[in-house]
């Protein structure tokens, strides 16, 4: 999605800003090296944040890292879902959301730009899941 050409809509409205950001991150999210997926099959999927949270206190070094997953699919709109993995003090990122196996979608950390990761999910209303499309005119 090229957003000179585009002008940004997402879907609840009001975080274009948020989306535009996050899409120009988006390229070196696709070039990065995948999250490794760690969580175990037979252990249930928890809350992705809390799990981020749960590592890091068992795993010295590492630190969470919030962002978001972007899922895209031809001919529907982009899905952008609000997601925490954890950086190794080597840089390497694992996520203990998913189990090995589970389909690898590119992460786009959370653009400082926009302010907070959780100061934007804790408001009434906030956006877990925002669906990006574009619409032809000029940004």
């Amino acid at each position: 999605m090229n957003t000179a050409a585009h002008i940004v809509l997402t879907h609840p409205a009001g975080y274009e800003s948020l989306a535009t950001a996050i899409i120009e991150g988006l390229a070196a999210a696709r070039r990065a090296r995948p999250a490794e997926h760690v969580r175990s099959a037979t252990q249930p999927k928890p809350n992705c944040h809390d799990a981020a949270d749960a590592w890091t206190v068992a795993h010295a070094g590492t630190q969470p890292v919030r962002g978001w997953l972007a899922i895209e699919q031809d001919g529907a709109p982009l899905r952008l879902i609000a997601h925490s993995l954890v950086r190794n003090p080597d840089g390497t990122l694992l996520d203990p959301t998913f189990a090995h196996g589970e389909p690898v979608y590119p992460f786009v950390p959370h653009p400082r730009t926009i302010g907070g990761f959780f100061s934007l999910l804790c408001r009434p209303g906030a956006p877990y899941e925002l669906l990006v499309s574009a619409a032809d005119g000029e940004a």
